[in-house]
Order: structure tokens, then sequence, then C-alpha cells
């Protein structure tokens, strides 16, 4: 085998390795933001030139588009209150109080971060058409099938998901210590 073979063989093999690792790392999802909250976690990095270039990496392949935490905070769940993974099978409650922001939505993706092919054709909820209680409350099914009443936001049988809460123009006090604010609750109801 002529030299210049074996160079054009061990640059290929580099770049296929390199590019294979590259695609491996950028693709689960934005990976541990470094601050948590119950199931959600988040970086105020994303959208910032200071996060690193692991986490631009990731924020660029999931199509997050992301602003800064002053404008948005991006918030991911992968797993319900007790540690699960969100499971498309099963039926949650996701519930909480008006959350510290001007304006919130809460969208559910599939494992390929796409949005859950559904028959309804609804793929988020968000603070303006979800309704308080006396308690000051909202509340949500997610689930394949639809409830007898109340917000829906449809799952898909046999495909796991992921939900990302969008905050937009939060306030200061949850600025101050995202990780104590008050969340969505994410629990399982059955499956």
């Amino acid at each position: 085998m002529k030299s210049w073979h074996r160079y054009a063989i061990a640059v290929a093999g580099g770049l296929a390795v390199g590019l294979g690792a590259a695609w491996a790392l950028t693709g689960n999802g934005f990976g541990d933001g470094g601050i948590h909250n119950g199931p959600w976690s988040t970086s105020l990095g994303y959208g910032t030139k200071a996060t690193d270039a692991l986490t631009r990496a990731r924020v660029a392949r999931g199509g997050l588009l992301a602003l800064p935490a002053k404008e948005t905070v991006y918030w991911s769940a992968k797993t319900d209150a007790s540690g699960a993974p969100l499971d498309g099978d099963c039926r949650y409650s996701l519930s909480g109080t008006a959350l510290d922001a001007r304006w919130w939505s809460v969208t559910i993706y599939d494992a390929a971060g796409y949005l859950v092919a559904n028959p309804a054709n609804r793929w988020s909820v968000n603070g303006a058409n979800v309704a308080l209680d006396a308690k000051g409350e909202w509340r949500v099914t997610v689930a394949p099938d639809k409830p007898a009443d109340g917000a829906w936001l449809p799952g898909t049988k046999g495909q796991p998901f992921h939900l990302t809460l969008r905050m937009y123009n939060p306030g200061q006090d949850f600025r101050a210590d995202p990780a104590k604010a008050a969340l969505p609750r994410i629990v399982k109801k059955g499956c």
C-alpha cells in the first residue's frame, strides 16, 4: 500500500471518529444545564457568548435559537417528580402557580427533539390558555388520551418525551435564585 493511501485512510478515519463523537456529544439535548429545580434543569448562559462551546453546539443542534436569560429562560425536564423518565404511555399532572415571568409556555418534544406527533395537533400550553382554580393554581394533563375535562397536552403511546418550559422576561426575584423558584410539578398519575 502506498503511503498516501495510509494517510488518506487515517484522515478519513479521524474525520469519521471526530464527527461521530461530536454528533453523539451534541445529541443528548441541553445536558446538565447546571441549575436544577426538581425535574427541571437550565443554564442562564443559553444564548450568550459566555457559554462553553459544547453547550452552544447542543443549543444550536437542538434548534433552540436561544435568547439571553434576561429575556428568556429555557428549562428542560426529562423525568417526573420521582425521577422516572417521562413515558408517552403514562398520564401526568403538570401543575403550578403563576410563574414569575411576563409569559410562559410548556412544549412537548419527542426523544429526537421534534414536536410530538399527535392527532390533536397540540404541542404546547401557556399562561394565557390555562385556567387558574380557586387556589390560584393551573393544571394540565399530559397523556395520550384526552381527559374528560381540563387542559390537555397530548403524548404519544410508546414514545418517551421531554418538556421544555420557556419563561419570557422572567422577574428579578426569579433571576436572583432560579433554583428555588416555584416551577411546574410533573407527577405521574398512572400508566
